[in-house]
């Protein structure tokens, strides 16, 4: 097959809002930890031909993605459909377009159009740099680094990140995790060498399903664990891209609550959680020495819109909002100091209001890319992980799941979720099928690019209730 990889850093192009925190301060009051990258992979391969660009950062507006798809398309002659535009999720990188208003004084984003070109660059030189490759593929459970994040307290309600095991009034642990390691690889070299330095890969992919969060709240400019993974790869293989695609994992975190709440958090959990991974990566890599020619009749792509439904907005919404903007008006010290729970929350009702202008549905981008025996199916939501393992078990191994890709629509919770409520829910933006929505969307896009082994099942909505 034909193959390309390209990354371009980021971070140095501007100052720039702080994104993840609802806070107020700029990269230039930072400690600076890590590079912030655009890395891009592309595939030549007729009418099913792809750029992918995954870039460290929260996540995408939909209008930004397009933006960034919109000017690729246009210096390569890659139809627009077939750019996908993926955040890593790191919160220590620049502030994404909805996050902006209406808790930042200024609201100035025109950083963003710099950043928007970098990661178009970087798209643009991946199809430059297009050639004969072999695919190679390895995983492998790395449950250290990836812990459900969301507890049912006494009270009924479920709480994000609820400390250690002595924290008072936690009961259990929510759900599941997904500790699986994908990664993919090319060679530009059809055989294994055993005799040579330069047998490398040219490019990695790499999915994993756990928030870059690790240095939460804090001054530091940090493409998070992602990154720790970038620098360790390349410190073996020298300068090649390395393209990390977020799994789902709305409900998921690197710390670890039920046994240590100290591992996975700040720049010593940054660089753990990201040393472990990338072990684990090295080693498959290094027991690989299969690869593959793909054809380029054995590779799809394909985009489609999904259609969900807004969750209701109550009077007691509202109130609540309006009570915390009340504090953002009088006084900024004071909305600082609220729990971002809370901001969040007011965020996301007052975006939620706008949606409604538009009616009660709103369609998001959905895409499934196939290589040969390899599905990876892509959304833009923060998708809970139970979604992806059921995707797993109903489309078999090799399947991959990516988040946040051609936009950022926060929060999607399983139905068990819903009725615990905490954190992630409340500051969501659709009603409680939307999860099952958008897997069984998924699920039959894998089937048009040529993964039918099931079905999607027939979802009634009215039987469910």
């Amino acid at each position: 097959m034909k193959t390309g990889f390209a990354q371009v850093r980021t971070d140095d192009c501007c100052d720039f809002e702080m994104g993840g925190t609802f806070t107020n301060y700029l990269a230039s009051s930072c400690v600076f930890h890590s590079p912030l990258y655009a890395s891009a992979w592309a595939v030549s391969a007729g009418e099913n031909s792809f750029i992918w660009v995954s870039s460290d950062l929260a996540r995408f507006a939909e209008s930004d993605a397009d933006l960034i798809r919109q000017e690729i398309a246009e210096k390569t002659g890659v139809p627009f459909d077939h750019i996908l535009c993926s955040a890593t999720h790191a919160h220590a990188g620049p502030t994404a377009r909805p996050s902006i208003s209406p808790y930042f004084e200024h609201g100035d984003l025109s950083y963003f159009a710099r950043f928007g070109a970098r990661i178009a660059e970087a798209g643009v030189k991946a199809w430059e740099n297009v050639g004969d490759a072999y695919l190679s593929y390895g995983r492998a459970d790395e449950p250290k680094c990836v812990h459900n994040r969301r507890y049912i307290m006494e009270t009924g309600e479920s709480m994000m990140e609820p400390g250690g095991p002595e924290f008072p009034g936690r009961l259990m642990k929510e759900g599941p995790e997904d500790p699986e390691l994908q990664v993919i690889w090319f060679m530009r070299d059809k055989n294994y060498n055993y005799n040579s330095t330069e047998d490398k890969p040219i490019g990695v992919i790499v999915n994993y399903s756990s928030h870059a969060s690790e240095v939460y709240g804090e001054k530091w400019v940090s493409a998070g664990f992602p990154g720790v993974i970038r620098r360790n790869l390349q410190a073996v293989y020298g300068d090649i891209p390395v393209l990390y695609l977020q799994g789902f994992c709305g409900n998921l975190t690197p710390r670890d609550h039920e046994h240590d709440n100290t591992w996975g958090h700040y720049i010593d959990g940054t660089e753990r959680i990201g040393t472990v991974l990338s072990g684990d990566i090295l080693r498959l890599i290094a027991l690989e020495r299969k690869r593959k020619d793909v054809p380029a009749d054995e590779i799809r792509i394909r985009t489609e819109k999904c259609r969900l439904s807004l969750r209701e907005v109550t009077e007691a919404d509202r109130k609540e909002s309006d009570r915390i903007f009340g504090i953002l008006a009088k006084d900024r010290a004071a909305f600082d100091a609220l729990d971002v729970k809370e901001k969040a929350y007011a965020n996301k009702i007052k975006n939620l209001e706008k949606k409604w202008l538009n009616g009660p549905t709103e369609d998001v981008p959905i895409s499934a890319v196939r290589l040969d025996d390899i599905i990876l199916l892509a959304h833009p939501a923060e998708l809970f992980c139970e979604y992806q393992l059921d995707m797993k078990k109903r489309l078999g191994p090799k399947t991959v799941g990516v988040e946040l890709t051609n936009g950022g629509i926060c929060y999607v919770g399983t139905k068990q979720a819903y009725l615990h409520k905490g954190y992630e829910i409340n500051s969501g933006f659709y009603d409680y099928y939307a999860g099952e929505v958008i897997e069984e969307s998924l699920i039959k896009l894998a089937a048009k690019v040529g993964r039918p082994e099931l079905p999607a099942k027939p979802y009634d909505e009215a039987a469910d209730r």
